[in-house]
């Protein structure tokens, strides 16, 4: 094992080089992930409107396999990363030994669940004239589910040991692998859109097993898959669980909201708005990359600094991500609106849905508007997740979630409103959101180092 790995030294290094070294190649790895989702809506859409609606009721829960993953990544990554800081290399290979336990256990946990649960859980969502559709994507998914979520854990656990260029490779050699599966399983093999679902599966094993070659064949990693690491250790396991579990109950809590928000959607522009909420939300999440990309970078970053207990660091790179992230997505989000009318050409192309528009259109403008304050919220959370506190951050995160449902229930039950109405409830709601998070963030940073500094 070498302590000297260019990924230890970025970990270790100056604050703000650091933070903008790891969140470029996450950024390019995230861009290509969110290209893959809006090259399924792309290819889909052909199949016309409920085929792309299924798309958007399946899209919660597929979702939430990816949150748990994503969010014991991010707790694999928190704790090699501590370990670093803490000059731990055998922890840290005990972490990600754990990691992957773990994923083996709850993967087959979440496949029984969803199984048992589709067609209820479809219906409940407002699939019923749609359960063919919904039933041919969600059952690949869900059998998918250890190889989805054990992507964001390799992921993870390489951020975690700052080789964030390796973690971006995985995710785009996957990426490409369902871009390019996607025509071919849906047209040529004629599967419809069962063969959208197949080709994101067969993505997820090609990135995951591109994780392990790194591990199992390189000579220039920190971390190490030792045998004896493989039995149960509940000490590790308490260190990724401690963020890892509230990440993934605060991602898994965002998207099981979202299949009550798809209710609501449909119950205010049926299918096709629905349709149209979902793909522009698809497009939206890139604007948003900045700030998840340096949200990834402050977890590793500030983790190993609190491993130092060097809190004036991470105060500096926190308020650096904040004013990097805010600008750029200001930026973004001024494309993203001048590209409206084009991007409602592109997808929507069939005759049944062609006459949303305009609605579409008006959404995007709205999405761009609240943007980039509700872009604060990844910020905040990846600072709290670093500090250990990463369940302050998911009770923020399933407060905002209740008031944005509360909005989207006056919207599509009192007020009887339409796509726009949806549109307006999110600025209001999701602006104070963002605002919310940052200020927790600085509240929590300072009472922990205050508490850490009393102690020393």
């Amino acid at each position: 094992m070498s302590e000297e790995t260019s990924g230890v030294k970025v970990l270790l290094g100056d604050q703000r080089k650091g933070v903008i070294t790891l969140s470029i190649p996450i950024a390019i790895a995230l861009f290509v992930q969110y290209l893959n989702n809006i090259v399924d809506s792309f290819w889909v859409s052909d199949l016309g409107q409920d085929p792309m609606a299924a798309l958007g009721i399946v899209y919660p829960l597929y979702c939430i396999l990816i949150g748990i993953g994503n969010g014991l990544g991010i707790g694999v990554s928190a704790a090699i990363a501590r370990s670093i800081g803490m000059k731990r290399p055998q922890d840290a290979n005990g972490v990600a030994a754990q990691s992957l336990i773990l994923t083996l256990i709850i993967s087959i946990a979440m496949t029984a669940i969803l199984m048992l649960s589709a067609g209820p859980v479809i219906s409940l969502m407002g699939g019923d004239n749609m359960m063919d559709a919904s039933m041919s994507y969600a059952t690949p998914i869900y059998l998918g589910a250890f190889f989805i979520i054990l992507s964001g854990v390799m992921s993870g656990m390489l951020r975690g040991e700052g080789a964030a260029r390796r973690s971006m490779a995985i995710q785009v050699i996957g990426a490409i692998v369902n871009i390019i599966l996607d025509p071919v399983m849906i047209f040529w093999m004629d599967m419809g859109v069962a063969g959208a679902a197949w080709a994101t599966v067969i993505a997820f094993v090609v990135s995951s097993a591109a994780g392990f070659y790194w591990y199992l064949r390189s000579k220039d990693m920190y971390v190490r898959f030792e045998r004896k690491n493989f039995r149960l250790n509940t000490q590790y396991m308490r260190e990724i669980l401690n963020v890892g579990l509230p990440e993934s109950v605060e991602l898994t809590v965002m998207n099981f909201f979202n299949i009550f928000l798809n209710i609501f959607v449909i119950v205010c522009d049926g299918n096709a708005g629905l349709a149209v909420y979902t793909m522009v939300w698809r497009i939206g999440y890139m604007v948003v990359i900045p700030a998840q990309a340096m949200g990834g970078a402050l977890v590793a970053i500030c983790s190993a600094e609190y491993g130092m207990r060097e809190f004036d660091m991470i105060r500096d790179a926190y308020r650096f991500a904040i004013k990097r992230a805010f600008l750029i997505i200001l930026a973004l989000c001024i494309v993203f609106a001048l590209i409206a009318y084009p991007l409602a050409d592109i997808f929507l192309r069939t005759d049944d849905m062609i006459f949303m528009r305009q609605k579409m259109v008006d959404f995007t403008y709205t999405m761009a508007f609240f943007m980039p304050m509700f872009s604060m919220v990844y910020i905040g959370s990846s600072l709290m997740q670093s500090l250990e506190k990463a369940g302050q951050a998911m009770l923020n995160t399933l407060a905002r979630n209740i008031i944005v449902t509360i909005a989207y229930a006056i919207v599509a039950l009192w007020i009887h409103g339409d796509l726009i109405g949806i549109g307006i409830a999110l600025v209001i709601v999701e602006s104070a959101g963002g605002i919310a998070m940052l200020v927790h963030g600085k509240l929590v940073l300072e009472r922990t180092a205050r508490r850490l500094t009393a102690c020393a």
